[in-house]
Formats: C-alpha cells, structure tokens, sequence
C-alpha cells in the first residue's frame, strides 16, 4: 500500500517537471529504470557528506532518488545549505523540489520561500533554480518573484542573482517599497526592468545600488520621478540619479519640472536638476528655464545658472545667474542681467527683483528703455 502511494507520487512529479521545462530529462514513453526510483521514502531527512561534514540536508513528506542519473524528487521539502564551517548558509522550503547533485543544481516549485543568510534575504515565487557550483539563483521565465532584505522589497519577473557579485536583476517588470531607516519615510517604485546589488556591507564593502530602466518610476513622500532610468543607491537608497526624459513633481513646495537629469539627495532635500531645465513654482504662477538648477526643499531657495530665464505675470526676467527665493517671491540675476515688463526693459550687471511689489534694483552698466504712454 505504502509503494503503490510513493509511485503514484513519482509519475506526477515527473510529469510535473518535464511540463515546466526543468533541466532533467526523463523518458516517459516505456517503463524503464530511468523513469522508476530506485528509492522511496516518506518523511525522510537525507543528508550529503563531504569531509565528514554535512553540506546539504534535505527533509519531506517524500523523497525519491533515480538510479541512472542519481535525481533527485521531494515533496513538501526543505532544503538546507551549511559553509565550509557548518554554519547554515541558505534554506528553502517548497512545495516540490528537483535535485541534480551531480552538478549540484537544485530546482525549486511552488510555494518557494528561499532565504539567504548570508544576506539576510528572502526570495519568494513559484519556480526557482539554484546553482551551488556558481552561486547563481535564477527564475523561470516570465515567473513572477519578490526579494525581501531588511526594509527593502522588490517583485518583478525574469529574475537572476549572483551570490558570488552580490548583483541581481530583473530583465522584467518591476516594483517595489523600501523604508527609509532614518526618517521612516517610503520609497516606492517601478520600472520595464531592475539590476542592482543590496550587498551585506559587513561582508563585502560593496554600496547597494538598484538602477530601474524603461519607464522608470520613483515615489517619496515629497518627490513623484518619472524617467527612463533611474538609480537608488547609498546605504539607505538616500540618494536618486536620474536620466532621459525626466519629469516630475514636488508636492511639499508645489513645483513641477522636466530636465534631462537629475540628482536628489534624500537627507539634505537637494534636487539639482541639469540641462533644459524648466521649473514651476505652481502656486506663485512662476516658470523659470535654465540649463541648470539647484533646488533646496527646506529653505525653497533655488539657485539657476547658464541661460536663465523666469517668467511671472508680465515679467521676463533674464541672467547668466540668479537665486529664486520662493518664500520671499524675490529673485537676484546677474551677469547681463534684464527684466522686461511689458514694453520696457531694464539691463544692469546685477538686478533685484521683487515678484510681489514688481520693484527692481539694479547696480553696474545700468541701461534701458522705458516706453511711455498718454
């Protein structure tokens, strides 16, 4: 009764394995040893030696071996990894599990919950396959799986990772949060694809980083980032990069912009925004236009430099430099510095403007023209 249950587990496994593509191959056309166990087992630990020391532990509900190939089945299993130490080093438990110790390549299905200690990572899905030679945790494709470190979670499809690099990716959509350990704050954020390092820095030294490409999406509780690559990095994920098509949106200082990149530092509240910048300060109506700007969100000061120009009601204003105070609605140019209020211009080497009261100060080569009308 026990044998006619375990054989009759061994031919859905089989067939199971062979349907999802798995890299073991077993003939099902005759009844052979190939597709036969040569062991059964239920509720059985197996364990495998090398120098007298255990390197893998397997436990399930059941277990089976093939001869010819030395394959390996279970069900309900989990599957221990020890270092050179017997320390344990990475543990999964699934649903089914497919065993190839002779390259030492282990299949996972269904309900996987895989963690790295080392790491102090969970990785969770439905297929997985894991190289003990290489080091290399790979999905299948188009599976969807979601990695957890610390305050960081990450889910997306096509997913690989390198023990040995400390690198993963995602060649396939992905989103995610991560909580800021400082403030609390969270970070969510998506992308047609991922690649990055969330590195143990006890072990390795390493930054994590993640770069998001295509459509790339990044969300704080201030800042809503649109471009088509964008990189978390620093110890924290504290600081954002970003590249290509930039826009977005600060909803604490009521401003909107577009640029070709950007850098935001999430500790300072610093945005530093570069090439065909153009910033909108949405409540005060003012549009300002520079290859470069430097935007500080705690004291709404901003300073603008090659190129300037800032728009306001009827005003032009116009400089090589100049600092926009938003609080006060008061901008300072220089550097061929102009205003132009309807039809009348006024040119200095430097200019302080007033955006409430439209007064102007001017000091150096002061020049313009004033049209009068009757």
């Amino acid at each position: 009764m026990l044998r006619r249950r375990v054989l009759s587990i061994s031919a859905v496994l089989i067939s199971f394995f062979s349907f999802s593509a798995c890299s073991l191959k077993y003939q099902r056309d005759t009844v052979s040893e190939l597709n036969v166990p040569q062991i059964s087992f239920e509720d059985a630990t197996v364990c495998q030696f090398s120098d007298n020391k255990v390197t893998t532990k397997l436990v399930g509900s059941v277990y089976e071996q093939y001869k010819n190939t030395g394959a390996i089945y279970a069900k309900d299993a989990t599957f221990y990894l020890y270092d050179d130490s017997g320390k344990e080093k990475a543990t999964a438990s699934v649903v089914l599990l497919g065993a190839d110790p002779q390259n030492e390549i282990y299949e996972f299905f269904d309900g996987i919950s895989f963690v790295d200690n080392d790491q102090n990572t969970k990785i969770s899905g439905q297929s997985l396959k894991w190289n003990t030679k290489t080091e290399q945790l790979v999905s299948f494709k188009n599976q969807e799986i979601t990695v957890k470190k610390e305050n960081l979670e990450i889910t997306g499809k096509d997913f690989s990772a390198s023990a040995i690099s400390d690198t993963f990716l995602f060649s396939g959509a992905v989103h995610g949060t991560q909580i800021l350990v400082n403030s609390g704050e969270k970070v969510t954020f998506s992308g047609d694809s991922m690649q990055g390092s969330v590195s143990s820095t006890k072990k390795s030294g390493k930054k994590n980083y993640t770069v998001l490409s295509g459509n790339a999406f990044v969300k704080t509780s201030t800042m809503e980032i649109y471009a088509d690559s964008i990189e978390l990095s620093g110890d924290n994920f504290n600081r954002i990069k970003a590249s290509g098509n930039i826009k977005g949106t600060n909803s604490e200082s009521e401003l909107s912009f577009t640029a070709e990149e950007l850098e935001y530092n999430q500790d300072t509240k610093i945005v530093v925004l570069s090439g065909n910048v153009e910033l909108k300060d949405i409540k005060n109506n003012v549009t300002a236009k520079a290859q470069n700007i430097e935007y500080d969100q705690s004291t709404d000061v901003a300073i603008m430099q090659i190129e300037v120009e800032l728009t306001q009601k009827q005003n032009v204003c116009k400089g090589a430099y100049s600092i926009y105070r938003k609080k006060e609605q008061t901008l300072e140019l220089s550097g061929n510095a102009s205003v132009k209020q309807k039809e009348d211009t006024f040119r200095a080497q430097n200019i302080k403007f007033n955006m409430e009261t439209e007064e102007i100060e001017m000091n150096g080569n002061i020049r313009g023209s004033v049209t009068s009308t009757n």
